[in-house]
């Protein structure tokens, strides 16, 4: 019997969890927060990994799930034994690993602490469009302008 790859679903925290087989996936996608979705063959969605907007996820995280899938069977026949592709948080970001069953570590509940605040930096202020009035007789910007007399009628 051939080995099989799966997903695993949720697998950014702890049980209860689903297997989902590669060979029920019909499609892959990744929305505009980052959250990947899997669809199977019976029109089902499924959210391995569910971001917040506030994660760093990778613009390509749906696409590195489909090369995990790829090295997970690979793997899976010339080992001749299941794998198991789970989504990880390090350091470094989001990543898909492949693991026998029996090697899957347990979900991490929380994401590791950011990098210390001193190395953040703020980003600039946005540049807001000014209009440019031109100064054709070359007048000073700021001289004072002469008021006329309160009972001087001005046209």
């Amino acid at each position: 019997m051939p080995a099989n790859v799966w997903i695993l679903n949720p697998s950014y925290r702890d049980g209860p969890h689903q297997l989902l087989r590669m060979g029920w996936i019909t499609h892959i996608e990744q929305d505009n927060d980052g959250q990947v979705v899997v669809h199977d063959s019976r029109g089902n969605k499924f959210f391995p990994v569910r971001m917040s907007k506030k994660a760093e996820v990778p613009t390509d995280f749906g696409l590195q799930l489909l090369q995990a899938l790829d090295r997970a069977r690979r793997a899976a026949a010339e080992l001749e034994s299941d794998r198991v592709v789970a989504a990880r948080r390090s350091e470094d970001g989001w990543s898909w690993q492949v693991y026998a069953p029996d090697d899957v570590p347990p979900a991490q509940d929380d994401p590791p602490p950011p990098p210390s605040k001193s190395t953040f930096v703020p980003p600039p202020p946005p540049i807001i469009p000014r209009t440019v009035i031109p100064n054709p007789a070359e007048m000073p910007l700021w001289a004072p302008q002469e008021q006329p007399e309160p009972d001087t009628p001005t046209e």
